[in-house]
């Protein structure tokens, strides 16, 4: 034990407890009592939870564990190792309390190694401790030299772990979809596409979803001998958070990024069409061409201009018309007037043959009855409207947005582009005129589907039903031509004919003789007469 603290000088005085002359110091004792009154190694020894000092080492790739999912390789006695184990000695950390025994501060000297048997699972090491005894105004520095022994204990590290597990999967596949509102159309389209190669599976994915695909590789483990490794890949498929009927605005400063939508750059688009790219149909399109009014956006210019195309609504906000008034604008009024557009094949094989431009009048279907207002617009299905049909869209004239919202829209249109009062999405199926007729034809439709669905049994039974009225058939036709039932048969009905003709012809005597007619009465009555008689 040595003490530290005043300087020496050639007075000397006696230890309080022992008598021994000593240097003076605040505490006026010698170290041999200062010792056993303050153990370092005792304090020094205790573990977190207050057991042995423990230190985790892997069975298997012999790393020792840093933290939770950190495990290193350290030589044996080597200065890595011993500074791993230095930071697993609690009462060398700042936020430990030693005032509890009367200690104000330790402080680590000195650290060296002590030589243990490799295989007895134990580390030694000597340290040399100083730390300040009593109060902070009245302390005694002491300072000394503790063996301290870890307990080495196994504990498998995590790429071991994931090694030695039988796993059930060898990739993950992330479908992901960001949205302020909390659709979930999207996600409930894909959630049944299952597939055991995830190449394969996100391949198939963005053909049915527009995406972007990220693919990372994890090596597990590996056998330098058989060059063979085993390894884990995750890849993420990120949709793009647009919907089919989402009503969207595509920034006008997109195509200085290169990610604009073409001939839709700077305009109010509705998404028509969700595939492996998204189809864009103008929101307030032109009268002269078809053509212009759609555009593909393939999800690379997406993620690379993702902030230039914000939704402004989304399907929840579709609002029910009714078709006041339909006129083709290349002439011609009514929906069923179809008109053949000069357009390019490709344009044709998307789809879009079916459409046509028009100017259409239409009434909120709120509003009948209440109120005479009505709105007009340009719309790309002309030749699926008419007169009385309900029409889903968006009621821009009502809508409420948020001043900054606003404001960043106006902006980011052309100063050619007028937003429109409403915005046509799609036909209500069985709404408007002839509605009755086409659920009568349904219902006629799904009974007879009904009927066709049948059971295999039922379907042998009615077969072998056919077959044996076919035979009864084949069987009467053959006793018929023998000459066994078709005489017969005609006799009956000859003398049938023979009965009835002979009381049509004594009805009709009656009725023309008066005298025989009484006779006949009297005949009756006496019989009848008779009878009772």
């Amino acid at each position: 034990m040595e003490i530290t603290g005043q300087p020496k000088t050639a007075i000397q005085i006696p230890c309080c407890l022992c008598g021994t002359l000593i240097t003076p110091n605040p505490a006026n004792q010698c170290g041999t009592c200062l010792a056993q009154q303050f153990d370092l190694k005792s304090i020094l020894q205790r573990g977190p939870s207050g057991g042995d000092l423990t230190i985790y080492q892997c069975r298997q790739c012999r790393r020792y564990q840093h933290t939770d999912s950190y495990f290193c390789h350290h030589d044996p006695e080597s200065p890595s190792l011993l500074a791993l184990c230095l930071k697993n000695i609690p009462a060398l950390t700042s936020n430990h309390a030693h005032r509890s025994h009367g200690l104000s501060c330790l402080t680590l000297v000195d650290s060296m190694w002590i030589w243990t048997e490799p295989h007895s699972m134990r580390l030694k090491v000597r340290l040399t401790i100083r730390a300040d005894v009593g109060e902070s105004n009245r302390s005694v520095t002491v300072q000394q030299r503790v063996p301290i022994e870890f307990h080495v204990q196994w504990k498998q590290c995590v790429d071991c772990n994931r090694e030695f597990t039988n796993r059930t999967w060898h990739a993950v596949v992330q479908l992901r979809q960001k949205r302020r509102d909390e659709s979930k159309k999207a996600l409930l389209l894909l959630e049944s596409a299952i597939a055991r190669n995830a190449e394969a599976f996100a391949s198939y994915l963005s053909s049915v979803y527009p995406m972007k695909i990220k693919t990372a590789q994890k090596l597990v483990s590996e056998d330098r001998r058989n060059n063979t490794a085993n390894v884990k890949t995750t890849t993420v498929c990120d949709m793009v958070p647009l919907n089919r009927y989402d009503l969207i605005v595509c920034d006008k400063r997109a195509a200085k990024d290169g990610c604009g939508p073409g001939r839709l750059n700077g305009r109010m688009c509705l998404v028509e069409k969700v595939s492996s790219t998204l189809q864009l149909v103008d929101a307030s399109p032109s009268r002269t061409n078809l053509q212009d009014c759609f555009a593909d956006l393939y999800p690379e210019k997406y993620w690379k201009g993702e902030k230039h195309f914000r939704i402004v609504f989304s399907e929840k906000r579709l609002v029910r018309f009714v078709v006041m008034d339909v006129e083709l604008c290349h002439g011609g009024s009514g929906g069923n007037n179809e008109y053949e557009y000069d357009d390019g094949d490709d344009f044709h094989k998307n789809g879009n043959g079916k459409y046509a431009l028009a100017d259409v009048e239409v009434a909120r279907e709120s509003d009948l009855g209440v109120s005479e207002e009505t709105f007009h617009c340009i719309t790309h299905l002309g030749n699926l409207l008419e007169i009385g049909d309900v029409v889903l869209g968006y009621d821009l004239v009502s809508a409420v947005l948020a001043g900054a919202d606003e404001w960043s829209m106006k902006n980011a249109f052309n100063s050619n582009f007028n937003v429109p009062d409403i915005v046509l999405v799609k036909k209500v199926k069985g709404g408007g005129a002839g509605s009755s007729s086409q659920q009568e034809t349904a219902e006629t439709e799904k009974m007879e589907k009904k009927e066709k669905s049948k059971s295999s049994s039922s379907k042998r039974r009615e077969k072998r039903k056919q077959k044996q009225e076919k035979k009864m058939k084949d069987l009467a036709d053959t006793l018929e031509r023998m000459g066994f039932t078709g005489k017969e048969h005609s006799d009956e009905s000859d003398q049938d004919e023979w009965n009835v003709e002979e009381n049509n012809n004594d009805d009709g005597d009656l009725e023309n003789d008066l005298k025989l007619a009484s006779e006949y009465g009297a005949v009756v009555e006496g019989n009848l007469g008779g009878d009772y008689e």
